[in-house]
């Protein structure tokens, strides 16, 4: 489960980067129609894979009410220390097990959820069609198993050339096994034997500085990768600044959104 270096990533989390995923994770009303085909609500079960510092945990947690209960699935032991306390200071202890995953197994019984929720998490999995086989697993009939993926290289940043961002994605793409992830997510289901999947395209627009924090990940993994000359990164943190200030700061960002009945 956490062999792989684009896993490891996710397990050896920094300070700053931290702080940088608390933000970037928080419940957000710009992108809450994303969740709206997975039909969340009172006395489900849910399990949140990739539960991050569990913001959705507490929404769902929220939503499905004292009848539910949510399962917050992730492999950093960090996010599920903050995801018990988080649950804690909001009352929702009882509601909310945390479970920090070791393997590719859920540690979730066979059809005991009504939703699996996995949200840019797809991308990191070793094997999706495994990954969504296990879901089926332990979803129960009628069950909905709802995920949302981007695809980088559908992905557009003003006031930036085209050619730099295209390069930076590039030099960035060994951080994800599949960076396509978003468009191959029906194929997956369909091999792991979910008969009804339906698809949407979804996106919102960033004006604001939203996605920040993705375009600032997205030039770490650049750096990292040393694919890619610094300056010309940094020049690209320069444009995006820029039209903040400028006000031509323009992010498109496409979310496959994949729902799969079992």
């Amino acid at each position: 489960m956490t062999g792989a270096k684009f896993q490891r990533h996710w397990v050896d989390i920094d300070p700053e980067r931290m702080e940088r995923y608390e933000d970037m994770f928080r419940w957000n009303p710009a992108t809450e129609h994303f969740y709206d085909a997975a039909k969340i609500g009172a006395g489900q079960v849910i399990a949140d894979f990739g539960c991050g510092p569990g913001h959705a945990a507490i929404e769902f947690g929220k939503r499905t009410g004292a009848g539910g209960h949510v399962h917050a699935l992730d492999i950093n032991e960090e996010f599920i220390k903050r995801t018990r306390k988080r649950a804690s200071e909001n009352g929702l202890g009882d509601r909310i097990t945390a479970h920090l995953l070791t393997d590719h197994r859920l540690p979730l019984a066979d059809n005991s959820t009504d939703r699996i929720i996995a949200r840019n998490t797809i991308i990191y999995v070793d094997d999706p069609v495994a990954t969504f086989r296990e879901f089926r697993r332990v979803l129960r009939p009628g069950g909905i198993a709802h995920l949302i993926e981007g695809d980088w290289r559908m992905t557009a940043v003003e006031p930036v050339p085209t050619g730099e961002w295209r390069a930076l994605i590039e030099a960035a793409s060994g951080a994800w096994p599949r960076p396509e992830i978003g468009r191959q997510l029906h194929r997956f289901l369909r091999k792991a034997g979910f008969e009804t999947v339906a698809l949407q395209v979804l996106t919102s627009p960033d004006l604001e500085g939203r996605l920040i924090g993705m375009i600032n990940t997205v030039a770490g993994y650049a750096r990292n990768s040393g694919k890619m000359e610094r300056n010309r990164i940094d020049a690209v943190l320069e444009q995006v600044e820029q039209g903040l200030v400028d006000g031509t700061y323009l992010a498109i960002s496409p979310q496959f959104v994949a729902t799969a009945i079992a």
